[in-house]
């Protein structure tokens, strides 16, 4: 630790004092591992990068992006609070705060004993879908309007945390930007699921290939890949089953070969959303644009807009059902005499 910091100084100011392992294990990944802690006054989250990522290119960007993280408030990013030293890594590891679950977890919990095949799923109101989503698009807008702009590249549902409350958080925003260049080998060790966020274009080797300078100039087309990630997350949340891209990008057809499109390569999924919401429904528009083109897909300020105007006719049909369910209860209730 003391080398550490001896070499980076520009750290010191970041690092927590008294941060004792609680020997609760939260998670690990293809990056690297979470712990809670406990600091003084709160339960935390520790977040420690695998060793194998650590090289001379990376502790320059760890400690940018550590700075950069410090800057950051908003209701719907996961707050940085600082680094504290675990045994047995050589680089800090990040302290955050501690949230219930994650929308991944939420949607699709783990059990000892798989469910069958006909279980019913845990209901969840559309109104809460529509505010988990509008807080997430809330944290990318914050994200995305900074300047320069800062993309997450890794958005994903396990990525998004939901507090006590079921407000959503955006989560593991420096890690993915830290370890840029392994990004996509390291999401393929987390299994065939993880690369359904990702859009056909990020697993460029070009895209990979680029400094971090370069590709925050590229802004407009970085955050496409965000607004692709988004589209993913609410197509899993509505549907509560995770998005299996069951169709390859490319196929054959007389000799020729030909690609599909996002939206055909996930058509199971999209006719599970057609049957939930009406014909050009806000929500259908947003999904719609986010799985087009990286030139065609809205803007964060429009994803956001969409699902305001979710939000309300949610808020709307609610209405009308509380109204119809009081009208029902009074039509069912004996008359009082004397109002006869």
């Amino acid at each position: 630790m003391a080398e550490f910091l001896r070499n980076h100084p520009e750290l010191q100011p970041f690092v927590l004092s008294n941060v004792q392992l609680t020997g609760t294990a939260i998670g690990a990944g293809a990056y690297g591992s979470v712990e809670e802690v406990a600091v003084p006054g709160a339960v935390c989250a520790a977040k420690k990068i695998h060793d194998v990522f650590l090289n001379s290119a990376l502790v320059p960007s760890f400690v940018r992006e550590c700075q950069l993280m410090s800057t950051l408030r908003h209701p719907n990013i996961v707050q940085f609070l600082g680094l504290c030293f675990l045994p047995g890594s050589r680089l800090p590891a990040l302290v955050m705060d501690r949230l219930l679950t994650s929308l991944h977890d939420l949607l699709d919990p783990k059990t000892d004993t798989p469910p069958p095949p006909d279980a019913p799923k845990p209901f969840f109101p559309l109104s809460l879908k529509c505010s988990i989503l509008h807080n997430v698009a809330n944290g990318l807008t914050y994200l995305h309007e900074r300047s320069p702009p800062i993309i997450h590249r890794d958005l994903s549902a396990r990525n998004v945390l939901l507090s006590s409350g079921m407000v959503a958080k955006i989560a593991d925003l420096g890690v993915a930007r830290i370890v840029p260049r392994m990004r996509v080998a390291a999401t393929m060790t987390k299994g065939p699921g993880a690369i359904i966020y990702m859009p056909p274009e990020a697993m460029e080797s070009k895209l990979e290939e680029e400094n971090e300078e370069e590709k925050d100039k590229k802004s407009k087309y970085d955050a496409s890949i965000d607004i692709f990630s988004f589209g993913v997350v609410a197509i899993f949340t509505l549907c509560q089953t995770f998005p299996c891209d069951l169709l390859a990008p490319t196929y054959r057809k007389g000799g020729r070969l030909l690609a599909r499109t996002e939206l055909e390569r996930r058509e199971r999924y999209m006719r599970m959303i057609y049957r939930q919401l009406r014909e050009k429904h806000p929500l259908l528009q947003m999904i719609e644009g986010c799985l087009e083109f990286p030139e065609d897909r809205p803007s964060i300020r429009e994803v956001l807009r969409l699902l305001e105007e979710a939000r309300a006719e949610v808020r709307d049909e609610q209405t009308d059902m509380n109204k119809m369910e009081l009208l029902r209860a009074l039509h069912t209730q004996p008359r009082n005499q004397e109002n006869v």
